[in-house]
């Protein structure tokens, strides 16, 4: 086990970190397109993959990378700058929640968009906000 450890702690380490992060962004990426192709026409992608099953390997892969980078040290800062692509996304995510409340009621589109607003404040005025 020492043995293991001292391996990753290296220059090998260091490589497998960069390598997982890259795996890990082009699993995101393409778990996104998946979830938009699954929104376009349901039930064409969930027929023949399993989500939770890509979910659980993202999980895995971000725990590899979390184990490397505390064993070689690594850490980062996080910019919270806004750009357009933000900003699109935004505008995407409000376009595709509208989408799937169209076959609700009045009344629970209006308790749910409470819901959801006040748990976004929740969350920003907790976690987010500086």
């Amino acid at each position: 086990m020492e043995k293991m450890k001292s391996s990753f702690s290296s220059d090998f380490g260091k490589f497998l970190y960069k390598i997982l992060n890259d795996i890990l962004l082009l699993l995101l990426v393409s778990y996104a397109m998946l979830l938009v192709s699954e929104g376009a026409m349901p039930g064409l992608i969930s027929a023949h993959l399993s989500f939770t099953r890509l979910i659980l390997v993202v999980f895995a892969i971000l725990g590899i990378i979390l184990y490397l980078g505390k064993l070689n040290e690594i850490s980062f800062e996080m910019n919270s700058k806004k750009t357009a692509l933000s900003g699109g996304l935004l505008i995407f995510a409000v376009i595709l929640i509208i989408n799937s409340l169209l076959k609700f009621a009045w009344w629970e589109i209006g308790i749910i968009t409470i819901a959801s607003v006040a748990l976004l404040y929740y969350l920003y005025r907790n976690f987010l906000s500086k």
